[in-house]
């Protein structure tokens, strides 16, 4: 019972991070990832949507112009996020702005090569899967 609340808690937060301030996919896939100990269609729904992020990830950052972008968007919400925790006008902002530091950040990371090599296998494990069935 413990972890469906704090699964579902979790995910909501994420779908709320969708249209809000924050990485709305990451958390929604975190909280996918807790309630996956639990239930069978939250593991289901946690393949797919794995599925469906690595394949946006691969194809940003598969070409030259959409790493510029990624790098340039992730330090643009670092950006902002941080001018929305020092400057005063924003002083009932600083959650959107941790959310946005955490969004540029994560953006970013996508750009390491070891999150490259993971995304490159994903990638590759579903195509065998496709061909298998």
């Amino acid at each position: 019972m413990l972890v469906a609340a704090l699964g579902f808690t979790v995910l909501g937060a994420g779908v709320a991070m969708l249209a809000l301030p924050g990485p709305g996919v990451i958390v929604i896939i975190v909280g996918l990832a807790i309630l996956a100990t639990e239930f069978a269609w939250a593991e289901r729904a946690l393949d797919k949507t794995m599925g469906r992020a690595t394949s946006a990830a691969g194809a940003v950052t598969g070409s030259v112009a959409g790493r510029v972008m990624l790098a340039l968007s992730g330090c643009a919400l670092i950006g902002f996020g941080v001018v929305m925790l020092i400057a005063e006008t924003f002083d009932d902002w600083q959650t959107a702005g941790i959310g946005l530091i955490v969004a540029g950040v994560a953006g970013l990371a996508t750009l390491l090569p070891p999150v490259q090599a993971w995304i490159a296998r994903e990638q590759a494990q579903r195509a065998a899967r496709r061909e298998e069935s």
